[in-house]
């Protein structure tokens, strides 16, 4: 979810970018087009309006490679899409057009962690922080990386660099309590649910791992108000650890 979000977020920012007047203007169409079809798909999260989006790139791409922007959002159509292999293509592409795009190094970072090419990945994630230090998404994908490595104090790390860069991210707060539950820090893992919590009150995983958290410190009575919640969002297991408690 942060990955569509943090990318619909880019794709108005490069979508408002200003034609250069080197383009033609039948590519600059094409991509216009495109434009105006991605932000219907971003907005209602239809992937057959995006194909169309997509399309629009292809061709805009196909009439000048040499853009960019065309190359980036080509990009982030396929990224979207799950495409992955040609996510990594275009990205490369607007990378060696602009060395210096962070969204260009995030993005194939991104791509290459999904793929599984952490170390590949790792280096694009670091090009883009060397760029904007407070890259969000960047941090968030170095840390799952670091989770994926097992390396839980580095991963915990970087989730609460990405809580400082953004502070109303429910999902870096839930990671990170994840991590100090996983580290049996219940203090900390509490905290940090309930951070979660504060950011989305709906946030009903975030619920029942503050119920298990607060179960583990010994606090029963709390632990049994949170589960409840949880059971009564549709969380199975969150029913299971009550009637347990009430054994």
């Amino acid at each position: 979810m942060i990955r569509r979000m943090t990318w619909a977020w880019v794709f108005v920012v490069v979508f408002a970018a200003p034609a250069a007047s080197a383009q033609s203007g039948v590519s600059e169409g094409f991509y216009k087009e495109g434009v105006k079809i991605g932000e219907v798909a971003r907005k209602s999260g239809d992937d057959a309006r995006l194909a169309e989006a997509l399309s629009r790139f292809q061709k805009a791409a196909a009439l000048e490679p040499k853009v960019f922007k065309y190359q980036l959002n080509m990009a982030y159509a396929y990224d979207w899409l799950n495409r992955l292999p040609e996510a990594q293509a275009a990205y490369e592409s607007a990378i060696s057009l602009g060395p210096r795009a962070k969204e260009a190094h995030g993005g194939l970072g991104d791509v290459l962690r999904r793929l599984k090419f952490n170390d590949r990945a790792e280096k694009e994630l670091k090009a883009a922080l060397a760029i904007d230090r407070k890259d969000f998404s960047s941090h968030m994908g170095l840390a799952a990386i670091a989770v994926d490595r097992e390396d839980l104090p580095g991963a915990l790390k970087l989730y609460q660099t990405a809580l400082k860069v953004n502070p109303k991210s429910s999902e870096a707060a839930f990671k990170s309590a994840n991590i100090l539950w996983r580290q049996k820090e219940y203090a900390g893992a509490v905290e940090n649910y309930r951070k979660a919590l504060a950011i989305k009150p709906d946030y009903t995983e975030a619920q029942f791992g503050l119920g298990l958290a607060l179960k583990e410190k010994g606090d029963k009575e709390a632990a049994r108000v949170e589960l409840k919640k949880a059971c009564q969002a549709g969380i199975k297991q969150a029913c299971g650890h009550l009637r347990k408690l009430d054994e």
